[in-house]
């Protein structure tokens, strides 16, 4: 009875065997074919989008830290002509202009001068810097 056993266990094996390399053969396993014919796809730099750069001067005042008078910038609010707020800036840096690359378009600039806002329509080109000069918030 064992050796009965043994040979359907040996014959079923067998036909496991044939039946996974007969599907090996055929192609029935996955595998990478890689040819110097093939051609790659082919990619290149893209063109930037479109900026320009928003250089505006506010009001300067001088706050005092201590015994150290330091002059500062005030900050700015930048909106769409929609009336959209795209944020708010200031200069970390203090006396310097707040620097700003913006995509192309017309710009509110909104920014507080001797106690009062006021308001600077700005136009931004491609490739252009428009410079705000504080005089125009007064």
């Amino acid at each position: 009875m064992a050796t009965f056993k043994k040979t359907l266990l040996q014959k079923g094996v067998r036909k496991s065997m044939a039946g996974a390399l007969l599907v090996l053969a055929l192609g029935g396993g996955s595998s990478v074919h890689a040819s110097s014919a093939t051609q790659l796809p082919l990619v290149s730099p893209q063109a930037p989008p479109p900026q320009g750069i928003l250089t505006i001067y506010s009001e300067r005042y001088v706050r005092g830290d201590g015994d150290v008078e330091v002059v500062e910038r005030r900050p700015v609010e930048l909106y769409t002509v929609e009336g959209q707020l795209i944020g708010t800036y200031n200069n970390p840096g203090g006396d310097g202009p707040i620097r700003l690359s913006v995509p192309p378009g017309h710009y509110l600039v909104i920014s507080e001068s001797h106690w009062a806002r006021g308001k600077v329509q700005a136009n931004v080109e491609d490739g252009q810097e428009t410079v705000v000069p504080e005089a125009l918030f007064d």
